[in-house]
């Protein structure tokens, strides 16, 4: 017969172990970051060398434009200079930016049509007149504006006026000359043929002064360029 235990024993239950601790490491500061580090030198490198960059275009840029200026005052020097010597034989500036072309025309041709001055002395003048406008033109005809002011990289304005006040000055002395002919041609007609004359020779007289006038002006601009510019 067989013996029974007292009893069966249980199976012993097992224990489930806990989490392992798992290493956590401590941040670096930022600044203490490699990378980090290494991303703020390049961008403190790219500011430097963009300044350097920045520092030496606008010293190029401020060296060109001293450079130019130099250039703009030596033409408008060399213009002026060769203008003037020009300019001095028939007249000079009664007042500042107004120049006096011949003066003695006009009032010869109002003397001759009222009778305030004789024929003699009006064609004789006239005849004077006639030759300094021709010289002056001859004078201003020899300048070359072109090689002046063309290809030096000048302001688009400055070349401009140069050209225009050259042009329009030169054709007016023309006119001045043609006007001076027509009077002393007055001076020696009579009656109507007189009449005809001295109004043509007023009429031709008035365009070269209006001409004369807008020339003049461009001649100051190209001064006043220089005087702004400096």
């Amino acid at each position: 017969m067989a013996i029974k235990g007292k009893g069966r024993s249980r199976p012993r239950k097992s224990v489930t172990p806990g989490p392992r601790p798992v290493y956590t490491p401590v941040k670096q500061p930022l600044l203490a970051r490699r990378g980090f580090r290494i991303t703020a030198l390049v961008v403190v490198a790219s500011l430097a060398v963009g300044g350097i960059w920045y520092g030496l275009a606008k010293e190029r840029t401020k060296q060109r434009e001293e450079e130019l200026a130099a250039r703009e005052r030596t033409a408008v020097s060399r213009y002026q200079s060769a203008v003037e010597a020009a300019l001095s034989e028939v007249g000079s500036e009664s007042l500042p930016g107004v120049f006096s072309v011949l003066p003695s025309l006009q009032t010869d041709l109002d003397g001759l049509a009222n009778g305030d001055i004789d024929e003699k002395t009006a064609a004789q003048d006239a005849v004077a007149a006639a030759r300094k406008a021709k010289r002056a033109a001859a004078d201003l005809g020899k300048i070359r504006p072109v090689r002046i002011f063309g290809s030096k990289g000048l302001g688009a304005l400055l070349v401009r006026d140069g050209l225009n006040s050259h042009s329009r000055m030169l054709e007016a002395l023309k006119l001045y000359e043609t006007a001076a002919q027509l009077l002393q041609m007055a001076a020696n007609a009579s009656g109507s043929e007189r009449s005809e004359l001295l109004d043509r020779a007023s009429g031709v007289l008035g365009v070269a002064s209006t001409l004369f006038n807008d020339g003049y002006n461009d001649y100051m601009n190209v001064q006043s360029a220089v005087s702004a510019s400096g």
